[in-house]
């Protein structure tokens, strides 16, 4: 009895140390972690000591993998347009916008980019800086990567890339925090971004994509020119006229958008044009969109049409009221 009495106050005092988020001290000897800390040392040279030190300090987040598995791209779209599409972020964006103005034209100006697609990211990203993430990015990133999950490996990849971004920019890596899936700074760039498509705006010290807005706004510019932009080129329209037999295909021909009455035969200014049926749930019925490549360009920052429809609708929003200032 008193033997089943001590296992049960063992186990009630693992949970709350976890719940509190203490170090789990045996989270280095487990098998992948150890594979991973070779690898790193075999490929990168790190100093295995040294790595067992700093990941001993990774804590359990059960926040993280709770947030992990129900992400808000899960909700329709009448929920996932409220919260960021609204007012608030749409009155903010403009003053960012203005405040800003002469590094975001310059930056359309590099980039092809539009400056209210950019103002429009970081606006959905991190509410023009104000919010970057309440996790280390340590925590988030070990926790994804070592839990059983169909994209483990990916978060193993941003891990290793998070080690080499902290020691090529002597960062410390105790203590930059960041989203719960890891991601960084005022554009969440993931490590791996943040190591290949970080631009330096002012050319002097390092990329600083955590307090540097010029770096943030050069840098989302240049993620999404070296993913494929095309410069004035439109990004989704409204479509009409949808018929049933069309909803199961991904992609539309330009056959296709006059075959079903889409797109009048007049309007169509590009005869191999592909477009991507955009299906968004509203409170009662769907309305339906037509994404263009740039509107794919969106989605490689985040893959889900509802994101890459926010970022769109957001900034056309942003675009109209700026435009209305301006007279």
């Amino acid at each position: 009895m008193l033997r089943r009495i001590w296992l049960l106050l063992t186990i009630s005092l693992f949970s709350f140390a976890t719940t509190l988020g203490w170090a789990d001290t045996a989270f280095t000897q487990q098998k992948e972690v150890q594979a991973f800390i070779n690898s790193m040392v075999k490929k990168h040279g790190f100093k295995k000591s040294n790595l067992e030190k700093l990941l001993s300090t990774v804590k359990i987040r059960p926040k993280i993998i709770q947030q992990f598995r129900a992400p808000l791209e899960e909700k329709p779209w009448y929920l996932y347009e409220r919260l960021f599409v609204n007012e608030w972020r749409i009155q903010h964006g403009v003053q960012f916008w203005i405040k800003n103005k002469r590094t975001l034209a310059m930056a359309e100006k590099k980039y092809g980019v539009p400056a209210s697609i950019i103002v429009a990211t970081l606006g959905i990203e991190t509410k023009y800086g104000q919010r970057i993430g309440e996790h280390r990015v340590l925590d988030a990133l070990c926790n994804l990567a070592f839990t059983k999950n169909k994209r483990a490996p990916f978060f193993r990849h941003e891990l290793e890339e998070f080690l080499l971004l902290t020691r090529e920019n002597h960062l410390d890596p105790q203590k930059m925090m960041g989203s719960y899936a890891g991601a960084i700074g005022q554009p969440q760039f993931m490590p791996s971004s943040y190591r290949y498509f970080a631009v330096n705006a002012t050319g002097q010290g390092s990329v600083d994509l955590i307090n540097n807005t010029a770096d943030a706004i050069n840098s989302i510019a240049n993620y999404y020119k070296k993913h494929g932009w095309q410069p004035n080129q439109p990004i989704a329209v409204p479509a009409s006229n949808i018929d049933k037999a069309i909803l199961t295909k991904k992609t539309l021909t330009s056959s296709d958008l006059i075959k079903y009455g889409i797109i009048k035969k007049e309007h169509l200014s590009h005869k191999a044009l592909q477009v991507q049926l955009i299906e968004l749930k509203d409170y009662h019925n769907s309305q339906y969109w037509l994404g263009f490549h740039n509107f794919s360009v969106i989605k490689r920052y985040n893959s889900s049409d509802l994101y890459a429809m926010a970022v769109f609708r957001l900034s056309h929003h942003l675009s109209t009221l700026r435009d209305k200032i301006d007279q």
